[in-house]
């Protein structure tokens, strides 16, 4: 398993982080993820490899910016 650690803009909630998680991990090739609003961290666990492009576009989809 891989691990992948993103900074993303826009999370200002436990909400936010709450709504980014369940995003990140409806993409088949994350095991998990966790998302902290406070710090501005997210960290997935990776089945198998999955594009930055693929993940970009997942948290721009959800209204976050990967910085």
């Amino acid at each position: 398993m891989k691990t992948l650690d993103l900074t993303v803009e826009g999370m200002m909630c436990g909400g936010c982080s709450a709504r980014l998680q369940r995003v990140l991990e409806a993409l088949p090739q994350v095991e998990s993820c966790k998302a902290d609003h406070v710090t501005k961290k997210v960290e997935l666990a990776l089945k198998e490899d999955l594009p930055l492009d693929a993940i970009r576009k997942a948290v721009e989809g959800a209204g976050f910016k990967v910085v």
